[in-house]
């Protein structure tokens, strides 16, 4: 059978997005150091798709990341029922970066799982090119944070410098939960989400 030009255009396409999509998503995981779960790839691929901009006959490229804002990298922990905060992003006219972020208390912004008691929340800036056929990906600055019953995190003030050339600007978190079962066995969960996604140059 043979294929019309919008059907070849449309093959194009998701070729582009499924190569460069899994490149970035393997990279952005082990940055995250946490495990691709059943059906991630699938999500995620629908949601990068959406960035794609452009005639897809003739030259489609990736835009802008923003719809990728809320993303659930674990379904069975959605961000919004693990934690209880919105940092605050604010672009600065020296290409800096400024994250506010507020009081990180117990059971109030971290919401645990049964039978924990501590977790660790990591905030990472990166920025990545899907319109490069290397798709690099670099941290430009992360924190860590220990959060427990007894270790409340008082709010601050997050600098991050931005780096050219043109890409995607994002801002993932992560928060990790250890949990004991039957005293001795220890398991981590996980939740993770895109907090905010742009382009580096705006």
């Amino acid at each position: 059978m043979k294929q019309s030009p919008q059907t070849k255009a449309a093959a194009g396409v998701f070729g582009l997005v499924s190569a460069r999509e899994k490149t970035f998503r393997l990279k952005l995981l082990k940055e995250l150091g946490i495990p691709a779960l059943q059906y991630f790839a699938a999500r995620h691929r629908a949601r990068i798709w959406k960035t794609i901009i452009g005639n897809p006959a003739i030259s489609p490229r990736f835009g802008d990341p923003q719809g990728l804002t809320g993303f659930s990298f674990n379904p069975k922990a959605e961000w919004q029922s693990c934690t209880n905060f919105f940092p605050e992003v604010e672009r600065v006219s020296n290409g800096e970066m400024k994250v506010h972020l507020p009081e990180l208390k117990w059971k109030t912004q971290i919401i645990p799982p049964k039978n924990c008691r501590a977790a660790v929340l990591t905030l990472f800036a990166m920025t990545s090119d899907l319109n490069s056929p290397s798709v690099p990906l670099k941290v430009l600055s992360k924190i860590e944070m220990e959060i427990s019953a007894t270790a409340a995190v008082s709010a601050r003030e997050w600098r991050i410098p931005v780096e050219p050339p043109a890409g995607w600007l994002l801002i993932v978190g992560c928060v990790k939960f250890n949990t004991t079962h039957h005293a001795t066995t220890v398991q981590q969960q996980f939740s993770a989400t895109y907090l905010w996604a742009g382009l580096t140059e705006e």
